[in-house]
C-alpha cells in the first residue's frame, strides 16, 4: 500500500527539531496519526510539544489560523504555536495536550467519556463564525471556499481537482475503485445533501475518536483540525457515526439538545447524506492508497446503511 506521509525517521525527526529549537530537544518519539503527516511528541525546557511535518504547507497555514481564532472559544484544541519550513521539510508545533486517544481505550471508558464529549460538541456549536464568510474549506485566511454548502459538497467529487485527488477519476481505470458503485452512491447522496439548512457552524471535518483525546472521562484535546470547514454541524456527526456507530452519538446529541426545546430538522436524511459523503471519499482515498480490504469493508458499510434507509 501507498503511504501519503513525508519519508521521514525518527532521527531525522530529531535532526530537524535541533535547527528549529536548538539543542535543547529531548524524548522524541513518533505518534500514530492521520494518514498524511508525520507527528512527533518532544520534550524541552521541561514541557511538552507536538510536532507535525507534511508536505503541504497550505493546510499547516489554516490549523494555525484556526487556533488562533478559536482556541481561546472553550473547545479543547491544541494550541499551534508556530508553523514554517525548515530544508524541505514543513511543519506545526502544538503544545501536547494531556490524555490517550479515545479509540484506544477500554470499551466501558469510551462510553464514559461520551457524555463530556456531547458537551464539548455543544460548545463547538456555540462558536461563531460571522467574521468570516463562505462556505466549505477554511482557507487560511478563515474564509470559506465556496458559495453555498450543497455547491461545496457536490463540488469535492468533480473531475477537476487540485491537490491530492488532482486527475482522481483516472482510479476508476488504474485501481479497484468501481465506477458504478461510486455513481449509485454519490447519486444517493446528492438527494439528501438537499436537505442542510443555510446555517454555518465550524464543522471539525474528521470528527472521529482517533482525533479526540480523554483522560478520567473527561475531553481534554480535539485535534488535528486540517479539515476543517463552515457548513452543517450534522456532518461532523455522521463522520463519528460513520466508524462508531456502536456509540450512538448523534442520538446522544439529539436527545441533549431536546431537553434545551432544540430540534434537529430532517436529522435522518443529514445524517445518512453525511455518513455516504465521508463514505465516498473513504473509497477514493483507500483506492488511491491501494488498501483493498479497508475498500470493500466501506462499501459494503454504505450498501448497509442504504439498505437501512429503504
Amino acid at each position: 500500500m501507498r503511504s501519503f506521509k513525508p519519508e521521514m525517521s525518527t532521527e531525522a525527526a530529531l535532526g530537524y527539531l535541533r535547527q528549529i529549537e536548538g539543542e535543547g530537544v529531548s524524548d522524541v518519539a513518533p505518534i500514530d496519526m492521520g494518514e498524511l503527516s508525520k507527528v512527533y511528541s518532544y520534550t524541552k525546557n521541561g514541557r511538552e510539544y507536538v510536532i507535525h511535518f507534511k508536505n503541504d504547507p497550505e493546510t499547516l497555514k489554516k490549523v494555525k489560523f484556526i487556533s488562533d481564532q478559536y482556541a481561546s472559544c472553550g473547545v479543547p484544541m491544541p494550541r499551534i504555536f508556530g508553523i514554517g519550513t525548515c530544508g524541505s521539510a514543513h511543519y506545526s508545533i502544538a503544545e501536547k495536550v494531556a490524555g490517550t486517544p479515545i479509540i484506544s481505550q477500554a470499551v466501558t471508558d469510551i462510553r464514559g467519556v461520551l457524555p463530556d464529549l456531547v458537551r464539548q460538541f455543544i460548545r463547538l456549536n456555540q462558536i461563531r463564525v460571522e467574521l468570516f464568510s463562505g462556505f466549505g474549506w477554511v482557507r487560511p485566511t478563515g474564509e470559506g471556499s465556496s458559495k453555498s454548502w450543497t455547491e461545496f459538497l457536490a463540488s469535492t467529487f468533480e473531475e477537476e481537482q487540485e491537490g491530492f485527488y488532482c486527475g482522481w477519476t483516472a482510479l476508476f481505470e488504474s485501481s479497484f475503485l468501481e465506477k458504478d458503485v461510486f455513481e449509485r452512491i454519490y447519486a444517493e447522496m446528492m438527494e439528501r445533501i438537499g436537505y442542510a439548512p443555510e446555517e454555518r457552524y465550524l464543522v471539525h471535518g474528521d470528527f472521529h475518536l482517533g482525533n479526540m483525546l480523554s483522560e478520567n472521562h473527561a475531553v481534554t484535546g480535539i485535534v488535528d483540525w486540517e479539515m476543517a470547514m463552515y457548513g452543517d454541524f450534522m456532518f461532523d456527526l455522521a463522520v463519528l457515526h460513520l466508524w462508531a456507530p456502536k456509540a450512538q452519538f448523534p442520538q446522544r446529541v439529539r436527545e441533549a439538545w431536546a431537553v434545551e426545546g432544540r430540534s434537529i430538522p430532517y436529522f435522518e436524511e443529514r445524517l445518512l447524506g453525511y455518513q455516504l459523503f465521508k463514505g465516498l471519499d473513504g473509497l477514493r482515498f483507500y483506492a488511491k492508497k491501494g488498501d483493498k480490504p479497508a475498500y470493500d469493508f466501506t462499501k459494503n458499510h454504505l450498501f448497509d446503511l442504504l439498505k437501512q434507509a429503504e
